[in-house]
């Protein structure tokens, strides 16, 4: 599973600017489930050394580069190789290149060309050595030769949320928004390709749309089923398809409201089954505070019905106390793949896990408490073996699910 990085700004801002999705794509270890968030990318100085640093230099193929300075969330398509985006300060101008990892984490070194276009990718996703997409503001980028050369997909309306391919078939999600200092809310769309990104035809679910300055989740596990949800300050709405979008049906959200971050996570189910969807809402949080009220809802029944099953922070009499689960931190990044684990990145606090379906949650033993503007991410791409990344300090690794190593930091 897998997953990005923030500049410390005002928190209201980095908030917003938080969404995720998840992912179950064939890979090395049979299915692999992936979680992407996208993040604005910050500008972080490199320490001076060969080829890189604030004193200039290049940045060619082969360079050495600090699991510290990486901007995305590494995606690791075996256990051992991985990939993430490093954007390191040479002189002053940011440049951002693909960096590959070949020993679990250990080590990381710039990889393949220099992108077509020099900024605005925050995210990317590899389904192997080769194949991989890399995408942010600027758009889309595929490689098809493990960054050696890059096309960048046109045809796509709006500007680009994400892409999530499985094999060659890749859905997008993008928004549509009014002029600048036109007030409303972003239309939410969605976009399929069948031939790793080069054509493509949309798909938009009707009546979805973004509040302005939150998020919108999109959920695949098979060719033909995904969720997208949307979410932000104002509300926003949860949508499904069984048939690749030919039509779309509404659900419910329970978080929809005055909530800051959504995650929202579908792992797969065995054949005839309905997913056990989980859902963890943040909410609205002013300057100064150091925890976020959060919600965790379950649903067995494919989201007709949630169940509230922890809560912490919420006073209103509407929102009885349940399970158990830290106020420290904000909502960064869920991970899960099954119906009863699940690990989730708290910005300001470090990562927690339930192996109770949610109810209740515990410090993931071995990873730091992180400082209070430093976003943390969460990837497995199994059931034991998975990354975190605190960005700006390192990369972890699990083999058991249990307890966290420091690969470079």
């Amino acid at each position: 599973m897998i997953a990005g990085a923030p500049a410390a700004r005002s928190r209201r801002r980095r908030l917003a600017l938080i969404v995720a999705l998840l992912v179950v794509a064939s890979g090395a270890f049979g299915a692999t489930a992936i979680i992407v968030s996208r993040r604005p990318a910050p500008r972080l100085h490199v320490a001076p050394g060969p080829g890189a640093g604030s004193g200039g230099g290049s940045l060619g193929r082969g360079t050495l580069v600090p699991a510290a300075d990486l901007v995305s969330d590494p995606v690791f398509v075996t256990s051992t190789i991985g990939f993430a985006l490093e954007t390191p300060d040479l002189g002053n101008l940011a440049v951002e290149r693909l960096a590959r990892s070949d020993d679990a984490g250990r080590s990381w070194h710039v990889t393949g060309s220099p992108f077509p276009v020099n900024w605005g990718f925050s995210t990317l996703q590899f389904i192997s050595p080769a194949q991989g997409y890399i995408f942010g503001h600027s758009g889309l980028l595929d490689t098809s030769d493990g960054g050696a050369s890059w096309h960048q997909v046109t045809g796509l309306n709006g500007g680009l949320q994400r892409a999530i391919p499985l094999g060659s078939n890749v859905w997008a999600t993008y928004t549509t928004c009014p002029p600048t200092g036109v007030p409303g809310a972003c239309a939410v769309g969605v976009a399929i390709s069948t031939d790793d990104g080069n054509e493509w035809h949309d798909v938009s679910p009707p009546h979805l749309s973004e509040a302005p300055g939150g998020g919108d989740i999109l959920a695949r596990w098979s060719l033909q089923a995904a969720y997208v949800l949307s979410y932000g300050s104002s509300g926003g709405g949860l949508a499904y398809t069984g048939n690749d979008g030919r039509t779309w049906t509404h659900l419910a959200d329970p978080c929809s409201g005055p909530f800051e971050r959504e995650d929202f996570a579908a792992p797969p189910a065995p054949p005839g089954a309905s997913s056990a969807l989980w859902l963890i809402c943040g909410s609205i949080t002013t300057a100064g505070e150091e925890g976020e009220p959060k919600l965790v809802y379950r649903s067995y029944d494919d989201a007709k019905h949630w169940t509230l099953v922890a809560s912490t922070g919420f006073t209103s009499p509407g929102t009885v106390p349940v399970g158990r689960i830290p106020l420290s931190g904000w909502v960064s990044q869920l991970a899960t793949i099954s119906s009863t684990q699940a690990w989730l990145g708290v910005a300001g606090s470090g990562v927690i896990v339930s192996f109770d379906s949610g109810v209740t949650w515990a410090t993931a033993e071995g990873i730091p408490t992180t400082q209070p503007d430093t976003e943390v991410g969460v990837t497995f791409n199994n059931g034991v073996l998975g990354w975190t990344i605190v960005f700006r300090r390192g990369v972890w690794r699990t083999v058991d699910a249990v307890r966290w190593e420091l690969m470079d930091g």
